[in-house]
């Protein structure tokens, strides 16, 4: 890759952490410290408040991060999805956190009907969404590398404390739907272990709070109207020790004969979902589980969403569909405000 694509995507990442969320200044206090880094392939905030050591907090934070995407990324040649991915069908010994998010990736496929998938990278490695490779794969590329998508054959196993992890011949791991949140969750627990009582984790749209917001009480997090230019929002979250998770065929993508093809990959198809929906949010006091389910939620799409998530009630979300309605859960009704009077705005259940 050239220099130069690659500070296009390092500017299209630090645009992309404003995409989905914004968080109101939160009035009161000293300035946070903060430090910003490009990470995780996006552009990564930290903002700590009322911290003493707020430097040194800062770099450990840092160094958290840079520790995990060399276990996470599939894009490292030495991190433990790209081993996985180039083993061959064999068994790999991996570190127990890659281990532990794997187990929290099987259990949430299952939850999500196989919505949301950690074995899918055979298939986004062929679109390549989001670098400056990407392209539309022939029907028949699909078609070979859904053969090798069946979650259910990730195997795992634990000898003399060690951890190991098999997949079959020809699946390839991709576990950038929840790879973010693990990390955030990681870090809110980092910053709490060390008494950090308030902070704000930005992994670009991913976003963690540590404790209330410096004002006092909850933090308010505005949400982007989706194909509308940054800042303005449809409506607000006021929440406090949570994540705040954001998702949308808005965030990534490329067109190719006046077709747009987002990020967020139906695994199903193979192919980016047609969903019906142009925005989803989940709050989470795990981000991780947020942030699969974004996903997961977008491909199920406006009919079978509201479904799931009347299913599982104790899911905080906010749906915003392509044809302008706003959709929440009854368990966000007390922490969200429709902002946008020219959305209509439903909440799942209400009436039956």
């Amino acid at each position: 890759m050239t220099k130069r694509a690659l500070c296009l995507l390092a500017a299209a990442a630090a645009l992309l952490c404003f995409a989905a969320l914004f968080v109101s200044r939160p009035g009161g206090g000293a300035e946070p410290a903060v430090s910003e880094n490009f990470r995780l392939g996006t552009f990564v905030r930290l903002s700590l408040y009322d911290c003493g050591n707020a430097d040194e907090e800062l770099a450990k934070g840092d160094e958290l991060i840079k520790s995990l995407e060399n276990l996470f990324s599939v894009n490292i040649p030495t991190s433990d999805v790209a081993r996985l991915n180039a083993a061959g069908g064999a068994w790999t010994r991996i570190d127990a956190r890659t281990a532990e998010l794997l187990e929290a990736s099987l259990a949430l496929a299952e939850l999500t009907g196989g919505a949301f998938s950690p074995a899918l990278g055979g298939v986004t490695a062929l679109w390549r969404i989001g670098t400056p490779e990407a392209r539309v794969p022939s029907d028949g590329e699909i078609a070979e590398a859904l053969k090798y998508t069946d979650y259910s054959k990730i195997e795992l196993r634990v000898e003399d404390g060690a951890r190991f992890a098999r997949l079959p011949r020809g699946m390839r791991l991709d576990l950038g739907a929840i790879a973010k949140g693990c990390v955030a969750d990681a870090l809110k627990s980092r910053f709490a272990a060390d008494g950090v009582r308030r902070a704000m984790i930005d992994l670009g749209g991913n976003l963690d709070f540590v404790g209330e917001s410096p004002r006092g009480g909850p933090w308010r997090a505005g949400l982007q109207q989706p194909e509308r230019p940054r800042g303005e929002y449809f409506g607000i979250i006021e929440a406090e020790d949570v994540s705040v998770v954001t998702s949308g065929p808005y965030e990534r993508y490329f067109e190719k004969d006046g077709v747009r093809y987002h990020h967020i990959i139906d695994p199903a198809t193979g192919r980016p979902a047609r969903s019906g929906l142009s925005s989803v949010t989940v709050i989470d006091a795990n981000s991780a589980r947020a942030d699969a389910l974004c996903t997961a939620l977008f491909v199920m799409g406006s009919r079978r969403a509201p479904e799931f998530l009347r299913k599982h009630g104790y899911i905080k979300a906010v749906l915003v569909t392509d044809d302008k309605k706003v959709i929440i859960t009854p368990s966000v009704e007390k922490i969200f405000r429709l902002t946008d009077e020219s959305l209509a705005l439903s909440v799942i259940g209400a009436g039956e």
